[in-house]
């Protein structure tokens, strides 16, 4: 312990040592009590809104004596995705996914130094970020640092498991990151109970790995069975495999870009109590059900306190044509035009309200977008819609509208038009036409926020703040249609691209 005397001044390395000294003893308690690995986990396979992804929930791990929450990788919630890189062109490929865990020194906002800024939600670096809030207002001034315990969940191609079971101490292929976010010359070593360490706590190797004591810890998670993008055959490519979505299957009904149920092996680690005396699964049981209900009352207490205070960013779009943008097909052609009646004429424009400004277009016929060909067996949807900056927009095809963008048509194309024309396409009008907009607006620009917790109930209050708007264009804000789900958020003004900062209360509930 650390004794302070009177008269005597405390020193930041005593107050720091402080806190090591019963960090530790914590830790020690967890890990005389409970081996390395998960304390609960459960995967979703096959499809779901992101290629090559495994996604998975309730992920608690105790990590050398420290329990880690690994939720929100590549997510807003608390799930994770553990997305992998893309399938092999041939043959197939064995991929590891396994969590990096270390601690790291935070520094304040605007700091000249090279230490990370962010505060990671979770501790998880692909997690999203909370507010940095290390500059003290009122000393004006950093008065102490932070150390986050930070994780990462990382996938690794063509891992030998052959050789190395668990894939982590694979040292050809598998390399120590951290802080360092790319590949260190560090590799794992077991320290037992499926717990890997790399780094040997000297200060090279904190200012390598970026990390406050040299060292980084892992837990092997799963293996995967990745097939290969070219054309399935049974006799001379096996392994192959489409698409998702691309309209070909077959006879395993399995693709490229999906982990299926079949392709991955779990190899992590299950925490479990050290056995003590003769009753020993007694103890086993009753100490498992201790951790359990601990865990649950906790996750219980966290959704508690979010219901009642919850806080986000929304984006408002104010898009839309005061006249023009029609496009259809170019006779003879897979190209479209984009005109202001329907006809070409060169002295006709389109007028458009985009970014926060007006925009025109003039009537155009070449080089405008071209449709792709379908030779599947089902009908694709493809869409049309502007895109550009200031001055300079244009209209494009693609098979989404992208986030942000002003939709003109959607274009479906029938199953096997592979023609040299755009005759058996249909164009379906998807414009939001203002004609009227200096008096009102026929659909009133909005936007539907999700809360990441249920409310209870609907009496609740929502602050909304406008961070940015284009070209700092004036509005009013309204919440409307409030529910246990979420809420609606009105514009009533000619802003675009409204970056709103929404908090909603709770308090008596």
């Amino acid at each position: 312990m650390v004794a302070f005397q009177q008269a005597k001044p405390a020193m930041d390395s005593e107050l720091n040592l402080s806190q090591q000294i019963q960090n530790k003893a914590r830790a020690d308690i967890l890990r005389a009590l409970l081996s390395p690995g998960l304390l609960s986990l459960t995967t979703t396979t096959g499809v779901t809104d992101r290629r090559n992804a495994l996604r998975i929930s309730g992920a608690v791990a105790n990590v050398n004596g420290w329990l880690v929450y690994l939720y929100g990788q590549n997510r807003s919630d608390a799930m994770s995705d553990i997305v992998f890189p893309v399938a092999p062109n041939s043959g197939s490929r064995e991929d590891l996914a396994f969590v990096e865990v270390w601690f790291e020194e935070v520094a304040p906002a605007g700091s000249p130094e090279d230490d990370d800024e962010n505060v990671y939600k979770y501790g998880g670096v692909a997690s999203g970020t909370l507010a940095n809030d290390l500059l003290d207002s009122v000393a004006g001034a950093e008065t102490t640092r932070r150390i986050q315990l930070r994780w990462n969940i990382r996938t690794v191609t063509d891992v030998n498991f052959t050789s190395y079971p668990k894939g982590v101490d694979n040292g050809d292929r598998v390399k120590a990151r951290a802080g360092a976010r790319s590949d260190t010359n560090y590799t794992f070593g077991s320290v037992g109970n499926g717990l890997y360490r790399a780094g040997d706590g000297s200060e090279a190797a904190c200012s390598t790995l970026k990390c406050v004591d040299g060292y980084v810890y892992a837990l092997p998670l799963f293996r995967v069975h990745r097939r290969n993008q070219t054309a399935y055959n049974k006799t001379d490519n096996p392994y192959g495999a489409p698409a998702y979505g691309s309209g070909v299957t077959i006879a395993t009904g399995l693709y490229h870009d999906v982990i299926a149920a079949s392709d991955i092996v779990s190899i992590y680690p299950v925490a479990s109590a050290y056995e003590q005396d003769s009753d020993q699964q007694s103890d086993k049981a009753a100490l498992k059900e201790l951790f359990a209900a601990v865990h649950q009352q906790a996750a219980e207490l966290e959704t508690w306190k979010n219901q009642r205070v919850q806080q986000g960013t929304a984006t408002i779009y104010n898009k839309f044509v005061v006249f023009g943008g029609i496009v259809n097909a170019i006779s003879g052609t897979r190209n479209v035009k984009i005109t202001c009646t329907g006809t070409y004429d060169v002295k006709n424009y389109s007028l458009l309200y985009v970014d926060g400004h007006f925009a025109s277009i003039y009537d155009t016929q070449d080089s405008v977008a071209a449709v792709p060909a379908n030779s599947s067996s089902t009908p694709i949807d493809y869409y049309a819609y502007v895109d550009g900056t200031n001055d300079k927009y244009t209209v494009k095809v693609a098979d989404s509208v992208p986030d942000g963008k002003l939709g003109l048509y959607r274009i479906t194309v029938p199953a096997g038009d592979t023609a040299a024309n755009l005759n058996a396409v249909k164009f379906t009008d998807i414009r939001r036409v203002e004609s009227r907009y200096r008096n009102l607006y026929g659909t009133i620009p909005s936007t539907t926020v999700r809360l990441p917790y249920a409310a209870i109930g609907n009496a609740y209050d929502v602050n909304v703040s406008i961070e940015s708007t284009a070209y700092n264009r004036d509005t009013v804000l309204e919440v409307v249609n409030k529910g246990p789900a979420g809420f609606t958020i009105r514009s009533r003004g000619e802003a675009d691209n409204i970056v709103v900062r929404w908090t909603m209360t709770q308090p008596n509930a």
